[in-house]
C-alpha cells in the first residue's frame, strides 16, 4: 500500500502488510533501512525488529482507542461519532468494496472496505526506542472489531488530508519465522539496560480520538 499524509515531505509512503491468522507485519522502508513491527493479536504482543543492530524489542500491543461511550440507553453511535454505509460500491483490486463515510468531532474520512481479506488490525504508529506511540486514527477505531479490510482510506481532519491506496494484493502460504525475530538476534531490554526508567515513556498514546 501507499499513504501520504500532511507535512509528508518525500512523496507517498510504500508499506508492506503481511497477514497471517493471528499476526500482522508490516515493512516499512527508510532512508535509515526497513522498519519492521509484528504483532501477535492473539497475546497482545509487538516486536519491533532492528536490522542495524540485528537486535529486536518486545511490548506489549496498543489497542484502538473506541469511540466515547453512547449515553443512549438504545445504543448507537455518540454525538459526533458515525459509521454510514453510503451504498455506494466500487470494484478495487477485483473486490467488491463497499463506502463508508465515518465522522468524528476530529474530521471525517471516506473508506472502501471489503469483507474479503479479514480484519483490519490498524496501521502501525511508530513506537521504536525514544519515540511515543501516536493514537490510531478514528476511522481506524470505527474498523476495530469489524470483518473490514480498507483498501482506500480518504480523510481529513482539518490539518490537511491523509489518504491511503492498496496498490497490490498478493495471496500466498506464509512460513512462521515471518512473525517472529530471526534467530541469532539479541534482544533490546530496556528493563536491564536503564533500570526499567525509561520503560514507561516508550508507547504511550500521543492522545486519543
Amino acid at each position: 500500500m501507499t499513504m501520504t499524509a500532511p507535512n509528508q515531505k518525500d512523496g507517498p509512503q510504500t508499506i508492506t502488510m503481511s497477514l497471517k491468522e493471528g499476526f500482522m507485519r508490516t515493512d516499512v522502508p527508510t532512508k535509515q533501512g526497513t522498519m519492521s513491527a509484528i504483532f501477535d493479536i492473539k497475546n497482545h504482543r509487538m516486536i519491533l525488529l532492528m536490522p542495524q543492530q540485528r537486535m529486536y524489542m518486545e511490548r506489549d500491543m496498543p489497542q484502538p482507542t473506541p469511540p466515547p461511550a453512547s449515553s443512549n440507553p438504545t445504543g448507537g453511535m455518540p454525538s459526533g461519532y458515525s459509521f454510514q454505509d453510503t451504498g455506494v460500491t466500487e470494484t478495487i483490486l477485483g473486490y467488491n468494496c463497499k463506502k463508508f463515510l465515518t465522522t468524528s468531532p476530529k474530521g471525517s474520512a471516506q473508506i472502501w472496505v471489503t469483507d474479503q481479506l479479514g480484519s483490519f488490525f490498524g496501521l502501525y504508529h511508530g513506537g521504536s526506542p525514544g519515540r511515543r506511540q501516536e493514537a490510531p486514527q478514528a476511522w481506524e477505531s470505527a474498523l476495530s472489531g469489524k470483518n473490514f479490510f480498507p483498501l482506500r482510506v480518504v480523510s481529513n481532519d482539518g490539518k490537511g488530508t491523509f489518504r491511503m491506496d492498496v496498490t497490490s494484493v498478493n495471496k500466498q502460504d506464509l512460513p512462521d519465522s515471518t512473525f517472529s525475530a530471526p534467530a541469532g538476534w539479541t534482544k533490546f531490554d530496556l528493563g536491564s539496560i536503564f533500570g526499567g526508567a525509561l520503560q514507561g515513556g516508550f508507547g504511550r498514546s500521543g492522545g486519543s480520538n
